[in-house]
């Protein structure tokens, strides 16, 4: 028998010691002490679902499904994780210092954000750009180039000579007199970079049937389809069995960094000698669509078909399609603006505008300013079947749309990124991080005091919910990820996409309807991250932190003193579950307040998982009297007398409706909100524990379990960054 040296015995003796003592300094897991109390562990929160679970909708025969679900469905816990990671590249990528800095954090972002959640194949390394422009007339050689990619000449014989008419290179010869060489080869280079990006997206496209492709292209009302299936547009399944996703994304991705490349090359060109710049004019044709350079004055550029778009200064004026795909021939627009206060402005539903891609990829870069963002729909960082993005960097901007977009997407990638300022965003619905059925939609903002509306009256935006009276509109905003259900018709479901709100700074308000903050539906995931800051969040029901129907919907505050409220019908939010959904509200220090009217705060129906977590600071949590809350999970007969011929799924699930509140001097209130009065309420206290149902009741047990815990100290330490406090 073999024994230590005594050294190694000592040494092993102290760590054991010295591990015992740090685990004894930990302060306790009170999610874990949750979970125990009803006999479970974090090991059971979350589904796998299994190909014998009678009548449930296996994932593994959803379409459109984005590769995390099912893991994050069976790990939710990670859910943190996974929007910290997006969270964290917003803060190291996206402000004015590392845009103008680094080479590829544009790239990097795009990546982060949108390409790693919609498609595999690649893990954010380069976009791989060669342009190598000419030495001599850079530009003219670059536009043969084009010219050749689109499979036509810009040179053209006839009768044995010169054409005399047509002539582009004389076109551009004629106006590039007096252009600084250094400005020609920024733009030759941008379009070299363009005929690479080009290539791969024709590639992408060699199986897909026209007749699809054309109708697709066409689509410009999805936000008007219904969720629950009374529609089916054949073509859109047509077009995803053929298309290559991994070439086309490859193109979009060049296509971003064609953009920036510009943008870094341009801005110091004219910051050194901007009356050089001043009379700039340059507009010509190709194959792939307009190229029109403006000066660093106050410049109007008319709709059309633009290839690239740049403007050098000056308070600018953009009408109609600006950084959007805008034809199938011209799959890709590069719009960048170096400054100015600008305005883009597209009134026409038909077009799509400010950072849009179809098939392609749309890419907007507005460098500084106060900017002024008007549009239709499909706008300011949409996607189908491509990659919209609008970018703007610094200034106190408004933008103002009605359906789809600022970060929204349809079976595509729509981003909307702005660094710094005090911004306002107001639209109808589907937008401020929406993704739609296989779509990744993210709207991330860094600095200031934003101001986000979804505006949640039906009379002024249409789409009313029947559960509120009709009178509140269907937002899909802030953090929402939608499918199409048609498990009641066709047969034909879609599943949710990816919708995130990323706001790292500021004193932050957020309004908006129902399905918002943070919300999914049928197989969606929808994120909201706050940073930081006194933030107001306003909405009304299946919102902030909530979901229906085999989903993830969770909203993250990371600081501040803030409000959240239910107005309406309010209900269905604040950590709700309805049908196989994972709900997570986590709020971290400050002193909040919560405010509901019915079935919220912690509460789970249908085998759910709905925790809601408040990590310090005094908090009020305001419910009616005998509203289902505060830490529930609802019981329904079917638990205690299952048909095993209509749906026995529900017996393999459990429901989980958790309210942890760690730290401060806390208040429920059971309030009469008609009558304006209020008391302590009954059912829950600080520094208290509670069931519900109560282990005495004869509906506990079942499998579904509501716990609600106050407590001054403790943890839950799956909620900290990774790798960080």
């Amino acid at each position: 028998m073999h024994t230590l040296p005594r050294t190694v015995l000592l040494v092993l003796t102290t760590c054991t010691s010295w591990v015992h003592a740090e685990d004894a300094a930990q302060p306790p897991d009170r999610l874990a002490e949750a979970l125990s109390a009803v006999g479970f562990s974090k090991a059971d929160l979350g589904f796998r679902p299994k190909g014998y679970w009678s009548r449930f909708p296996d994932p593994q025969t959803v379409p459109h499904k984005l590769h995390f679900f099912d893991s994050l469905f069976a790990e939710p816990l990670r859910t943190y994780d996974f929007t910290s990671v997006m969270a964290q590249a917003v803060r190291d990528l996206l402000s004015v210092e590392k845009l103008e800095a680094e080479t590829e954090s544009l790239f990097k972002l795009t990546y982060f954000l949108g390409i790693e959640h919609k498609v595999g194949g690649f893990r954010g390394y380069s976009a791989n750009l060669d342009p190598q422009p000419a030495a001599e007339a850079p530009l003219l050689a670059a536009v043969a180039k084009v010219y050749e990619a689109a499979g036509s000449q810009m040179r053209l014989m006839v009768f044995g000579k010169r054409a005399d008419w047509p002539d582009p290179e004389a076109e551009i010869t004629k106006q590039l007199q007096g252009v600084d060489p250094q400005l020609e080869k920024a733009l030759a280079t941008l379009l070299l970079n363009l005929v690479d990006a080009y290539s791969w997206r024709q590639l992408a496209l060699r199986n897909v049937p026209a007749d699809a492709l054309h109708s697709v292209f066409a689509m410009r009302d999805f936000h008007g389809h219904s969720t629950d299936g009374q529609s089916y547009p054949h073509q859109v399944d047509d077009v995803t069995r053929t298309l290559d996703e991994q070439s086309l994304y490859y193109g979009a991705q060049k296509a971003v960094q064609a953009a920036h490349d510009a943008a870094r090359a341009l801005k110091p060109l004219v910051a050194a000698d901007p009356a050089k710049y001043q009379t700039v004019s340059i507009r010509f044709s190709t194959p792939l669509g307009l190229v029109a350079v403006g000066g660093t004055g106050n410049d109007s550029y008319p709709d059309g078909d633009y290839a690239v778009l740049i403007d050098l200064g000056g308070d600018d004026t953009y009408l109609g399609s600006v950084g959007a795909t805008s034809s199938l021939s011209g799959p890709f627009s590069i719009a960048v603006d170096l400054s100015g206060n600008d305005t883009y402005r597209c009134g026409d539903e038909q077009r799509l505008a400010q950072g849009a891609g179809v098939f392609g990829a749309g890419v907007l870069l507005d460098l500084a300013g106060d900017d002024t963002y008007q549009a239709k729909r499909g706008a300011q960082g949409y996607g189908l079947f491509g990659l919209g993005l609008l970018a703007d960097y610094d200034g106190n901007d408004k933008y103002s749309l009605d359906y789809s977009g600022q970060g929204a997407a349809y079976f595509g990638i729509g981003l909307n990124l702005d660094g710094k300022g005090d911004d306002t965003y107001y639209f109808y619905g589907d937008g401020q991080g929406f993704g739609g059925p296989g779509g990744v939609g993210v709207l991330a903002n860094v600095e200031g005091s934003d101001t986000y509306t979804a505006e949640p009256l039906a009379e002024k935006a249409g789409r009313p919910d029947y559960h509120s009276q009709m009178k509140i509109a269907v937002s899909q905003a802030q953090g929402c990820g939608a499918g199409a259900r048609a498990d009641g018709s066709h047969g034909h479901a879609w599943a949710g996409g990816l919708g995130v709100l990323i706001d790292l700074q500021g004193n932050d308000h957020y309004e908006s309807g129902n399905w918002s903050l943070g919300t999914g539906y049928w197989f969606g995931t929808g994120l909201l991250y706050d940073g930081g800051g006194d933030d107001v969040y306003r909405s009304v029901y299946f919102t902030q932190a909530s979901g229906a129907h085999f989903c993830i919907g969770a909203l993250f505050d990371e600081g501040g003193n803030d409000q959240h409220v239910l107005y309406e019908t309010g209900g269905a939010g604040l950590a709700f579950g309805w049908d196989f959904t994972v709900a997570l509200l986590v709020d971290k220090g400050g002193d909040d307040s919560y405010e509901a009217r019915m079935i919220s705060l912690g509460c789970a129906q249908i085998r759910s998982n709905a925790l809601l977590v408040e990590l310090g600071g005094n908090d009020t949590y305001t419910m009616p009297p005998g509203a289902e809350g505060f830490g529930a999970a609802t019981f329904l007969e079917s638990y205690a007398k299952p048909s095993y011929s209509y749906g026995p799924y529900s017996l393999y699930g459990n429901s989980f409706g958790l309210l942890l509140d760690l730290g401060g001097t806390d208040r429920y209130v059971d309030k009469d909100f008609a009558a304006g009065k209020e008391q302590p309420s009954t059912r829950a206290a600080d520094n208290t524990t509670w069931l519900r149902p109560a282990k005495d009741s004869p509906q506990y047990g079942y499998r579904s379990f509501g716990v609600g815990l106050d407590a001054e100290t403790g943890t839950v330490p799956d909620f900290r960054l990774p790798g960080g406090p």
